[in-house]
């Protein structure tokens, strides 16, 4: 019995050792890593990382085929054989030009005001750009407008921020990516909806034959110790 006790020991701690295949949608990777993963190597340092940002179709296929091990995705997220874990929710902002008419203080912005904005969006293919234009249809820019710059869409948040503070048009971003310490206020400015904010939840997907429990348990605290002031646990 002593030497079985032993060995359901030996493998629990086995389970924060050797390789962990993490993956993320391109619009958290970049503002989720940084901050969990110093904390993950501080409790688990035993741990072989490799990290990936992607779709979220091309991590679920990684994933499904055994090349990720883990994925943080946004919800709705349905697919067989894999389980998911909500773990907050997510408040989408617009990220203005700080001398932007609709930058007025305490105004909160209405959608019908987007109408006539360059909006500026990722590609097709970001399932965050889906979101943003089921909440926001008035986002949308017509194909066949005069105005070149209503048919600019960004390859990922990092381009659309810098492209906001060159004075290029305004945005809808995850708040956790719309990062006012990271650009003088001078030059952008984070505004809210009127109304209900839209929002999305973000969660964690493995397989369901994924055999660490204790790994799922240490992402899951990584995360949500880690989570900026602007989103809410669920």
């Amino acid at each position: 019995e002593a030497s079985k006790i032993q060995e359901i020991s030996s493998q629990q701690s086995d389970q924060l050792s050797g390789p962990l295949r993490i993956g993320a949608i391109y619009t958290i990777g970049p503002y989720l890593f940084p901050e969990i993963i110093p904390r993950i190597t501080s409790k688990a340092p035993a741990l072989r990382m490799a990290i990936e940002e992607n779709y979220t179709s091309v991590l679920t296929a990684k994933l499904k085929q055994g090349d990720l091990d883990v994925v943080i995705i946004s919800l709705p997220y349905e697919e067989s054989g894999i389980m998911t874990m909500p773990l907050y929710s997510e408040p989408f902002v617009l990220l203005l030009p700080s001398s932007h008419p609709l930058n007025q203080p305490k105004h909160d912005i209405k959608r019908k005001e987007l109408a006539s904005e360059s909006v500026l969006l990722l590609g097709k293919g970001h399932c965050f750009r889906d979101q943003v234009l089921e909440y926001c249809p008035e986002c949308h820019q017509v194909a066949d407008t005069t105005d070149p710059i209503r048919n600019i869409e960004g390859g990922s948040l990092e381009t659309i921020r810098y492209m906001v503070a060159s004075g290029l048009g305004i945005t809808v971003l995850p708040c956790t990516a719309a990062g006012a310490d990271r650009f003088s206020q001078r030059l952008v400015s984070i505004r809210r909806f009127a109304g209900e904010s839209p929002k999305r939840t973000v969660a964690l997907a493995w397989r369901k034959s994924f055999t660490r429990p204790d790994v799922i348990s240490l992402l899951k605290g990584a995360i949500l110790s880690s989570l900026q002031s602007c989103v809410t646990r669920v």
